[in-house]
């Protein structure tokens, strides 16, 4: 175990740093060469029958999908899509990219259950998100490990999170010298902050060497003196965060506004100077009771079009290689309409992984009847298997995904195990359900 690690379970069971040598001043950050993780949340319940799970109306059943009236289900490669959206352009694009697994049952029609189980594992609260266990086991020396953009952000205490509401107030806290985000003038001049900074570590040193300091005041004074510590290097992400016209900018989606651009192109940023190592990016609107085709349609567009951008931005700043994306939702939707032309809360849903060409690209796992009723598939060979096969629940996903991450066996795992979880083994090339 080394310090960090054990440092970190000191964390989860309520130890302080007192007992431990505190950084020493003027430390550079080391540099992260790491992975980076993408979880994208596209919450309310997205309609997978008409995106990765296609389903066209059956004869004697009700309708589930009004495009299903003059067009077919399409393929690319070995993904199956519905022509609906900008599906044809997302999946022939990023077919390579792409392992869709589906019949994932939510085991609930509720939000609040739904989001938690999919973005942790456990139907239940108390389980972190996947990003906060990468970012505490990886990330956890970097000044912005975990951006959080909206949806699930549990951390279970085991890294600080950074809440990403407004870009402007972000330059703020970055650069607290400048006058505003588009002005260069700041409010002191360099040789004023160089005297500032040189009286705050002499007062830094003189407040550790107190005889009388308490534990907590030792605990708070460790993160304050790692804060100041690493300005130059908040600073250097701020830098290269674009003046406020040529941010991408909010997207009116139907009736929602969406900023998911803005999301991506932040965490992109924050990745390349290596201020950050997760991100979860939130798109919300997806609860189409009524005028389902209107506004959903329009939805599921924005979000490819978001990840495409994601992609492609990736690559234009060179870290596209070094990205996992994962991409889900609370649940599905009906397999029908309702009287509002809407669709309601659906258990059985999907999930995307993405990588940059892996080799367990193009593969589809998990299976779902013609109504989209979850089918059981066999845990070795991920075939169909009704007699003695198990369902997909979010736990079966994030136990490869930990797997996947080289997350399983770290000591801070120990405290948020999953019980009696089939392995399946979603990252096999050999392997799929189709």
């Amino acid at each position: 175990m080394n310090r960090r690690h054990f440092l970190q379970l000191m964390a989860v069971t309520g130890y302080t740093m007192s007992c431990f040598p505190q950084y020493s001043f003027g430390a550079d950050l080391p540099e992260y060469t790491g992975r980076f993780l993408v979880i994208l949340q596209a919450e309310g319940g997205w309609d997978v029958s008409s995106f990765c799970d296609p389903k066209a109306n059956m004869t004697g059943e009700e309708e589930i999908n009004t495009w299903s009236r003059s067009e077919e289900i399409q393929q690319s490669g070995n993904l199956l899509y519905a022509p609906y959206g900008n599906n044809a352009q997302f999946f022939n694009k990023y077919r390579n990219y792409l392992m869709v697994i589906n019949g994932v049952d939510a085991q609930t029609n509720s939000h609040s259950v739904g989001v938690t189980h999919n973005w942790s594992g456990r139907n239940s609260a108390g389980y972190p998100s996947l990003s906060a266990l990468f970012s505490a086991i990886y990330g956890a020396e970097l000044p912005l490990s975990y951006l959080n953009f909206g949806g699930y952000g549990v951390t279970a205490n085991l890294i600080r999170s950074t809440r990403m509401d407004s870009i402007d107030s972000l330059i703020g806290i970055l650069e607290p010298n400048l006058r505003n985000s588009d002005d260069s003038r700041g409010y002191r001049t360099e040789a004023d902050l160089s005297v500032i900074k040189r009286f705050q570590q002499q007062r830094l040193e003189r407040a550790f060497n107190r005889s009388n300091l308490l534990p907590r005041e030792r605990n708070s004074l460790s993160w304050y003196q790692q804060a100041t510590e690493r300005s130059s290097g908040l600073q250097a992400f701020a830098s290269i965060i674009p003046p406020e016209g040529q941010r991408q900018p909010n997207v009116n989606v139907g009736d929602w506004e969406s900023d998911l651009l803005k999301q991506v192109q932040m965490s992109v940023l924050a990745f390349k100077s290596g201020m950050a190592c997760t991100a979860d990016l939130h798109l919300g609107g997806f609860d189409t009771h009524s005028r389902h085709d209107i506004e959903h349609e329009p939805l599921l567009a924005h979000l490819t079009d978001s990840v495409d951008y994601l992609w492609d931005y990736a690559e234009e700043q060179g870290i596209a290689e070094r990205m996992t994306v994962m991409i889900a939702s609370d649940f599905g939707r009906t397999p029908y309409y309702n009287s509002s032309s809407g669709k309601d809360h659906w258990p059985v849903g999907s999930a995307i992984v993405m990588e940059k060409n892996p080799v367990w690209g193009n593969r589809t796992v998990g299976l779902t009847d013609g109504q989209q009723n979850a089918l059981k598939i066999n845990p070795d060979s991920l075939q169909r298997d009704d007699s003695s096969g198990t369902h997909i629940y979010p736990k079966h996903i994030h136990a490869a995904m930990r797997d996947y991450l080289g997350l399983t066996g770290h000591e801070l795992l120990t405290a948020f195990p999953f019980t009696g979880v089939e392995s399946l083994d979603l990252f096999n090339p050999a392997k799929s359900s189709t």
